[in-house]
């Protein structure tokens, strides 16, 4: 959660409390995690802390922790479409998750937080929180395709960082599965990344071997944008189809756990998804309006494709889209899907679209 309007940035303790304390009256909030050179989770969304903190403009895996927490959170002022050197200082200073999930607990004692982890760092942090009883039972863990090959490999990676005993019933965790990763997936299994069945299967062995794993898996979530062929049109990039492919097979694999007889043997596993709204937009002096999102790297902007691959795009922040067939939603937009979900409930589908208002830029 944030508001740059209000001075308020992603990541920090005044977002966390705005969204679980008596005036947020949330009990679900994401936080997301990154480890420090000494393995110290702090929290920052990106790879580096460019984008919100004034170091050095390199890896966080690169600086110890007692070099970045404590430090001045900023929001970076976007200048001519880019993210410059220019900032505003906040009144939050960069955090140890430890510390954050205290203050989070300390609010609102029933809350409980997705702590979301980049690349390769799941297992460690999994070992480390299994350490933490007070955490047990609050706290999410999520994970990504994009290192971890399978169930055993994540397991086996776990084990390796040194977990309680009994961390397989008490750390709880989330895999997260992206489209654009079913290519990757098939590849690696001879599969084809042309074909929507062999994406789909790609996907379907992953999702199993986390699955019949003997661990506290809670939710297994789906990015999808819905997109349909209508809106491919007559456009013959390799590129674009295997994009529209890879959405068709991952609102598959979401109909698959919550449809398939073996899956549904585990009653309390839920589908999640989200509404995702990184992009933000600049009316340029050609008076053309550009689309942006920041560089996961870097914390630079980067200017979005213009094919029908934005129809993807747009459609992961579309409020309500894939939120509608889910049983939870991570949303960098969550009063716009209460909202539209309050309103389909009475019968009424209201008109909503991707932009989101707070991320729309003046002419620059």
């Amino acid at each position: 959660m944030y508001n740059l309007g209000k001075g308020i940035q992603e990541c920090t303790e005044t977002s966390l409390l705005s969204a679980v304390d008596k005036l947020g009256k949330r009990n679900l909030v994401e936080l997301d995690a990154a480890l420090c050179a000494d393995e110290v989770p702090i929290a920052s969304h990106d790879l580096s802390l460019w984008r919100i903190a004034d170091v050095p403009r390199k890896p966080i895996r690169e600086f110890h922790s007692t070099e970045v927490v404590g430090k001045t959170v900023v929001i970076r002022e976007v200048l001519n479409a880019n993210v410059s050197d220019s900032y505003v200082a906040t009144g939050d200073t960069i955090q140890t998750v430890d510390y954050l999930l205290e203050r989070v607990f300390q609010e609102n004692d029933g809350a409980t937080v997705f702590l979301d982890c980049r690349e390769f760092e799941a297992h460690i942090v999994a070992a480390q929180l299994s350490h933490r009883p007070r955490y047990h039972q609050k706290v999410v863990i999520t994970f990504y395709t994009f290192k971890y090959a399978s169930g055993e490999h994540l397991v086996e990676s776990i084990e390796k960082a040194n977990p309680a005993t009994g961390w397989r019933t008490t750390v709880a965790l989330m895999p997260i599965l992206f489209p654009e990763e079913l290519s990757r997936l098939a590849k690696g299994l001879n599969l084809s990344e042309d074909k929507e069945d062999d994406l789909f299967e790609a996907g379907k062995l992953w999702i199993d071997s986390i699955l019949r794993q003997p661990i506290r898996v809670v939710a297994v979530e789906i990015v999808m944008a819905m997109v349909t062929c209508e809106q491919l049109g007559d456009n013959t990039e390799s590129d674009v189809i295997r994009a529209f492919l890879a959405d068709f097979a991952a609102v598959r694999l979401a109909a698959y756990l919550k449809n398939e007889v073996v899956v549904r043997t585990k009653p309390h596993l839920k589908l999640a998804t989200l509404t995702r709204c990184y992009d933000f937009s600049v009316e340029l002096e050609n008076m053309e309006r550009a689309e942006f999102n920041f560089d996961f790297l870097s914390g630079r902007a980067r200017r979005r494709e213009t094919d029908e691959r934005r129809h993807i795009r747009r459609g992961y922040g579309i409020p309500g889209n894939a939120a509608v067939g889910a049983d939870w939603v991570i949303s960098d937009r969550p009063e716009d899907d209460m909202a539209y979900l309050e309103w389909l409930a009475v019968g009424i589908r209201r008109q909503v679209d991707h932009c989101a208002p707070h991320l729309d830029l003046l002419s620059l």
